[in-house]
């Protein structure tokens, strides 16, 4: 099974997601990508400080975009937010789409307690994905 964790910028929300369901299902391929993403870029450093928190690194994370080829790949896509899940409903139809928990805030420049805090939520919610 492989699953696919989707935000906007691909440096923040969807790589910590990824990086710490990967961490507690070890067996399952974890990967990340953004609806409006610049490929190559590193993940925030407050998000490597977060992920690291619980269990995740992240480190070696480098951003990109979205394409139907990577979504094509995937068993399922879990959207952070609302608005992703829409888009990637109506963009890949065929495809399972969940939203994680209620959808998880952007922390995209804000200080290093506000990436704990988002890592919290998508750790907690990721304790309640049904795949």
């Amino acid at each position: 099974m492989k699953i696919l964790f989707v935000c906007t910028g691909n440096t923040c929300r969807s790589p910590m997601a990824a990086g710490l369901f990967l961490s507690t299902h070890p067996d399952i391929v974890s990967e990340s990508a953004g609806l409006l993403a610049a490929d190559g870029l590193p993940a925030s450093a407050h998000a490597i400080t977060a992920a690291a928190t619980f269990g995740a690194d992240i480190a070696a994370h480098r951003s990109r975009r979205l394409t139907s080829k990577i979504a094509d790949d995937v068993d399922v896509i879990v959207a952070l937010g609302d608005y992703h899940a829409q888009v990637l409903q109506l963009t890949y139809p065929h495809k399972s789409v969940i939203l994680l928990g209620n959808g998880i805030d952007d922390p995209y420049g804000e200080d290093l307690e506000a990436y704990q805090e988002c890592a919290m939520q998508i750790f907690d919610a990721l304790k309640n994905l049904k795949l």
